[in-house]
């Protein structure tokens, strides 16, 4: 239990840094993905535990809910800032399939060794549902985002680090 523990505050600890790394310029931006991958991840995590397809068997908050808080809606919701900060606007359509393809995999490993290594998370049969499921999931939070923080009719979002955001 321990182990579990000390695993989760270091997952709290890297994503509070990697927020902070986000910058001041883009705070606004931050807080919107992080409040729309919250929304999306929660209502899947849901539906996917109930399914069975998975459990968290340490979580922090047991009677509340049957998904892991800290995966769920803080590491997550980070990994997701990143990669729409990261995000090759400007590239070939081969280069961003490959961007979620990395973020997925990045995504798929990291789940399988908390699997693995700890008893934060128990797959119920194969986690191949989680390279469908996540880089949809950072589709429709990258569209949400964008439809957000469009610019007037006729022009672009021409990427993540203009002025206004």
């Amino acid at each position: 239990m321990a182990k579990e523990q000390s695993v989760l505050l270091l997952m709290w600890i890297a994503s509070v840094l990697l927020l902070c790394m986000t910058g001041r310029r883009r705070v606004r931006a931050t807080v919107l993905l992080v409040l729309l991958f919250q929304t999306m991840t929660w209502l899947l995590s849901l539906v996917l535990t109930n399914l069975s397809l998975f459990e968290f068997p340490v979580r922090e908050l047991p009677k509340a809910t049957a998904i892991n808080f800290t995966f769920e809606f803080i590491l997550f919701p980070t990994f997701a800032v990143w990669f729409q900060y990261t995000y090759p606007v400007r590239k070939s359509k081969a280069r961003q399939l490959g961007h979620y393809a990395l973020y997925a995999t990045i995504f798929v490993v990291f789940y399988n060794l908390m699997a693995q290594f700890t008893s934060l998370v128990k797959f119920h049969g194969s986690p191949f549902w989680l390279y469908l499921t996540l880089p949809a999931n950072l589709y429709i939070n990258r569209q949400v985002f964008l439809w957000f923080v469009r610019e007037e009719p006729g022009k672009s979002v021409t990427g993540l680090s203009e002025k206004r955001l």
